[in-house]
């Protein structure tokens, strides 16, 4: 037989089963509902091709009641295994078609006794026509070891029926082509793509193998057997494949290079034929290393084979005829007066053929072109399905249009819903929570296909409901079949084909946003355009689900209110030729091109000290500005440069253990980062350091746009761009995207504009899609300054100046809100400060970047009837030149906020003539709270408290470095306090600090602080303190007051327990040891000095002791330690 005999038949019969293969657009149509809407439904699987049985004790098992059950009531459904095509185009069945049955009652309509009810299957696996290979090929189901069917009782069921054609045969045909597949897989190279390997061939393990196959028959003719296998080593190495011993085909894999870009391994397909004999046959798999470590991996083994009609010993055969047209007769060896033969083309409406029984031989007649497929079997010899269990009505089908899917492993279905109720209550949208269950069910007949989850969300975009959103509630999986340790295949996504080389390798979320008919996720040569914004949350208990909805649910209540809204931070990587910082660069200026209400922080690593410690080069100053900038809130950080699922840069400037700095839960940004692999959510072995920011409960991110797979700066610069012009370019009514929505555009403009759509697939949204960033809602207006009105004239603003700004809150139309009362923020900023990198690294070359981040004054406001007045006085201190300032505003009440700016303006120069101040400010220093004392002791992190007051204003501008106000801790480590200061309310002449100190080591410490007023006058403070060591139960300065004491004394402590209870032991000893007074008190102290425990001088008698010298002690006890001090006192 040739191939150009095959071709045409194959061709057709593919057609049928798989779909459109011409790639013309086949328009889908829906039902209304599912039929899992009503009734009661029950599940079976089958592992393998073939006939099986349906009987009484299978229906008791499932639940059935099986009494007076009528035989033509039962019912299958299913599509009977296989995957769905992942083009659009490609036909696939809606809902659950049903499988026709053939009815074994005796003829009286009910289903009793050993009665029973048969039906065929293709099996999980598929075979299909490959043009470039040698016919047959078959398809593994990458998702299932089995096919689903669904089983229910009620009207009259599909029946198989007799095929009717009575044409006479013009041919005969005693053979068929047999094939038939051996694979196994068990092994990922790169835990990426769908392409698992089976058995590894080496010197360990050794280099060869056979495989053995059973045949129906001896061959006929020449068997074809063609393999994929793969090979890693450093020159080329072969495989070579006999049957029975007979050479039959050999492929060379070349070697893998030493690039970082290279392939894990290389990977060749070959197929060759052979003359064997007899009705077994062994295929041998050789393997020729190229060098002694080179390693080989087979992928598969095909056979298709011409054999005799003959039904083996197992009673089943499945075949078809490829040659000639028209009618043929198929005689059919070894039958019995039992054997059937169903045509089975069609898998869900086989037809029985009418046989003739002649001696052994069965004869029947049939089509033979266009390819028909048909089995021969045995009643004895059919399967029984696996029973499942029941399922619970469903109906996908019937939703109404929805604004936002959530697809969610069942799980998490309880916070699924909770978040769908938020978004229905606060934003009003129409939210539609399905299970992942419930989408196979209905789309892909119970397989945990992922493709099931595109044509769902198509489903409602094709009936023009136009869905905005898709969250995927789960973790996924590179393994869809459970063969990793601790899997978290939760929510699946989609795999590329490519999975031996980093590069092309990925998995994407964007699959399911593709839903134009003509679309193709397989194709890179065709325009694939999201319609959808696609988001994950890759959580993996029910604890991680509770704390992402959590902290969704909290970012967006006005307890979360704060100026961090008004704030974006961008961290740069160093080397590289400063590629990092120019990429950073050119994100914040597309940022202030489209909205220049953000503030703009800049971190970037050369701009700081580099240490070389043994773990390597290291930026423990970028860490601490990430860190700080983290904890005073920022609305986006966004990361350019180098990194990993466990930390960022060659430096570490963050990882887990940086992290665990972050106190940010009310101020939560987005997590930007453009860099390799920083949170591959599909990979169950990884616990990223995306991943953990996202789901820690008290702190980090709000949600990412990150990358799973490694990437390309270049690419990365394009993708972050057209994001982040997405998300902060206002669109026409004036509202901003949500994150779903821009990632969506920012990956089609990057899609449509740029050729590098594997890299851009990389890019992902972990976080909820229908979630806007925090934006502020209504608008902060300037409309004077000192009375001059800021439409109509241009004011400069000068050192030592008093200055007076008034202004108003809008509505997005402008509306001034007379309603709206509240406070305001506001940071006035001096013209942009010159910095300079330090050349750290050869390939970090010094290089000049501006930033606007000099302070000349923040304070906050009251805003009455929406209305508000700053006052305050310029610092002297400004930075030369004359050049553009801005006017940064976040205003709050307990319902709403609102943001502004205003940049129309200059400073510049002193004010000649200003009045005159010697005088520093006053300063007044604490730790932990107001009740500090001097010497008290505190934990290793205290909270540092400075009040600060001055008539003329207090000094933070920062553009001159020497006026900073700073704490000097021990006299070597400075910490500039300027951006921690904020000004009391409706004043510009005092305000406070509150910074949290970190870290202290145990023992005594000293801190001071220099602070100056606007004049340049300065005031120095110092307090001494103790830190008790971590863990550890400390207690010191153990004294009675008064002392000598006549009416009551008390007992007072130092004591590193603060917010915790204490139990105190009062010993009192006469001067001959006589314990004359005990008592016990269960104390709790807020700070460390605990002041105190009263004694009036009586003894356990009650009686007044008499006068006289007494001894004492104190005994603390706090979580299983304690601590004994005592003195001596006085009484007269």
């Amino acid at each position: 037989m040739k191939p150009s005999n095959i071709f045409p038949a194959l061709l057709l019969f593919f057609l049928y089963h798989c779909g459109s293969a011409t790639g013309q657009t086949v328009p889908r149509t829906y039902k209304d509902h599912s039929v899992l809407a009503s009734g009661h439904w029950y599940k079976l699987s089958v592992a393998a091709p073939g006939i099986y049985k349906i009987d009484l004790p299978l229906l008791q098992q499932l639940g059935v009641d099986t009494r007076q059950l009528p035989s033509g009531s039962v019912r299958l459904f299913g599509t009977g295994g296989g995957m769905l095509p992942e083009p659009n185009n490609q036909l696939r069945y809606d809902d659950l078609p049903e499988v026709a049955l053939q009815v074994q009652d005796g003829g009286d309509g009910q289903l009793d006794g050993n009665d029973y009810l048969l039906f065929y299957t293709p099996g999980p696996h598929r075979w299909q026509w490959d043009p470039l290979k040698p016919g047959f090929v078959h398809q593994y189901n990458l998702y299932s070891d089995v096919a689903t069917y669904f089983l229910t009782i009620g009207d009259n069921g599909a029946r198989i029926t007799q095929d009717s054609n009575t044409q006479p045969a013009g041919n005969k045909t005693y053979a068929f082509d047999f094939h038939t597949f051996y694979e196994r897989d068990s092994l990922n190279f790169l835990s990426s793509g769908k392409q698992w390997w089976g058995q590894e061939f080496g010197k360990v393990i050794g280099n060869s193998r056979s495989y053995s196959f059973s045949l129906p028959g001896p061959p006929v003719g020449l068997v074809t057997v063609a393999f994929r296998a793969a090979a890693r080593g450093a020159t080329g190495s072969n495989f070579k494949v006999s049957l029975n011993q007979a050479a039959a085909a050999s492929a060379y894999l070349l070697p893998v290079g030493s690039s970082v870009f290279e392939s894990y391994a290389t990977a060749a397909y070959a197929s060759g034929t052979a003359t064997v004999g007899g009705d077994v046959l062994t295929a041998g798999v050789d393997f020729q290393p190229g060098d002694l470590n080179a390693r080989g991996w087979l992928d598969y083994l095909e056979l298709t084979a011409p054999c005799p009609l003959r039904i083996p010993a197992g009673g089943v055969l499945d075949f078809r005829s490829t040659a000639g047209t028209g009618r043929t007769q198929y005689l059919l060896a070894n039958a019995t007066a039992q054997t059937q033969v169903w045509q089975v083309t069609d898998p869900l409406k086989p037809l029985a053929m009418p046989t003739a029984l002649q001696a052994d031989t069965l004869v029947f007649t049939g089509d033979a072109g266009p390819l028909r497929e048909y089995i021969a079997f045995n009643t004895a010899a059919v399967m029984r399905p696996l029973p499942g269990g029941p399922v619970i009505n469903q109906d996908l089908h019937g939703q109404p249009g929805a604004d936002l899917l959530i697809v969610t492993h069942e799980t998490f279905l309880a916070e699924a819903e909770r978040l769908a109720a938020w978004r229905r209550s606060r934003d009003g949208l129409r939210v539609a929570v399905v299970t992942t269950i419930q989408v196979f069910n209905e789309f892909a007949s119970g397989t945990p296909d992922p493709t099931a989850i595109r044509d769902y969300v198509k489903m409602h975009y094709d009936r023009g409901a136009h869905p905005k959103y898709l969250l995927l509630f789960g973790a996924a999986s590179y393994d869809y079949r459970q063969r990793v340790k601790n899997n978290t295949n939760l929510v699946p996504s989609w795999q590329s084909d490519a999975s031996l080389d980093a590069i092309h390798s990925h998995v994407s979320d964007d699959f399911f946003g593709l839903l134009d008919d003509a679309e193709d996720i397989t194709r890179t040569d065709i325009p694939n355009l999201l319609d959808v914004g696609i988001g994950r949350l890759p959580v993996r208990n029910v604890s991680e689900a509770r704390t992402a909805v959590d902290k969704i649910i909290r970012y967006q209540q006005p307890r979360s209110f704060g100026p961090w809204r008004n704030r974006i931070t961008l961290v740069a990587d160093d080397e590289d030729d400063n590629l990092h910082l120019q990429d950073a660069e050119i994100m914040g200026n597309t940022i202030a091109k489209n909205n220049h209400l953000p503030n703009i922080r800049k971190i970037y690593v050369d701009a700081y000290p580099q240490e070389n410690t043994s773990a390597g080069a290291r930026s423990p100053e970028v860490t601490k500005a990430v860190n700080n900038s983290v904890n005073a809130g920022a609305l986006v950080l966004n990361y350019s440069g180098h990194g990993s699922s466990n930390r960022l840069a060659e430096e570490t400037v963050m990882d887990v253990n940086s992290v665990q700095d972050w106190k940010n839960e009310q101020q939560l940004p987005l997590l930007i980062t453009a860099t390799c692999d920083f949170a591959p959510f599909d990979d169950p072995g990884i616990n990223s350091l995306g991943a953990q920011l996202l789901l820690q409960q008290q702190s980090g991110a709000i949600a990412l746009m990150t990358t799973t797979r490694a990437v390309f700066a270049n690419s990365n610069r394009i993708m972050n761009g057209n994001y982040l012009e997405a998300a902060f370019t206002p669109q026409a009514d004036g509202s901003m995207r949500s994150l779903g929505a821009a990632i969506r555009d920012g990956k089609n403009k990057t899609y449509a504009t740029s050729g590098d759509v594997i890299n851009n697939r990389k890019f992902q949204l972990l976080g909820d899609p229908s979630l806007t960033l925090a934006f502020p809602q209504w608008q902060v207006i300037t409309d004077s300054i000192n009375g001059r009105k800021v439409t109509t004239e241009t004011d400069t603003l000068k050192g030592l100046q008093h200055c007076i700004i008034k202004g108003h809150i809008a509505d997005a139309q402008g509306n001034v809100l007379r309603d709206y009362s509240g406070t305001l923020n506001t940071v006035i900023y001096d013209q942009p400060a010159t910095h300079r990198t330090r050349g750290n690294d050869p390939r970090s070359q010094p290089a000049d970047f501006q930033v606007q981040e000099n302070i000349l004054f923040k304070g906050t406001q009251t805003v009455s009837r929406g209305e508000f007045t700053v006052a305050f006085t310029v610092p002297a201190d400004l930075l030369p030149g004359k050049g553009k300032s801005k006017i940064s505003y976040y205003t709050s009440n307990t319902t709403a906020d609102g943001g502004g700016y205003f940049d129309g303006f200059f400073t510049g120069g002193l004010l000649p003539g200003a009045p005159a101040d010697i005088t520093g400010p006053d300063v007044k220093v604490w730790l932990d709270s107001k009740a500090f004392v001097n010497g008290d002791m505190t934990g290793p992190s205290p909270l540092l408290m400075i009040d600060l007051a001055d008539s003329s204003g207090i000094n933070v501008s920062g553009s001159n470095p020497a006026h900073s106000l700073v704490a000097i801790l021990d006299s070597s480590e400075y910490l500039i306090l300027n951006d921690y200061f904020d000004a009391s309310l409706d004043s510009y002449r005092e305000g406070q600090v509150r910074f949290q100190l970190s870290g202290l080591p145990a023992g005594a410490h000293r801190i001071t602080i220099k602070a100056w007023d606007t004049y340049n006058n300065s005031t120095v403070k110092t307090i001494a303190f103790k830190v008790a060591a971590p863990g550890t139960l400390a207690v010191d300065e153990v004294v009675n007051y008064p002392n000598p004491f006549h009416d009551v004394t008390r007992f007072s402590f130092l004591h590193n327990q603060q917010g915790q209870q204490l139990q105190v032991d009062l010993q009192v000893f006469a001067t001959d040891g006589k314990l004359v007074k005990k008592m016990r008190s269960t104390i709790f102290s807020g700070t460390s000095r605990f002041d105190g425990i009263p004694w009036d001088g009586r003894g356990d008698s009650g009686a007044r002791l008499p006068a006289g010298i007494y001894f004492y002690r104190l005994i603390i006890g706090s979580n299983g330690q304690t601590r004994a001090l005592g003195g001596k006192m006085v009484l007269f």
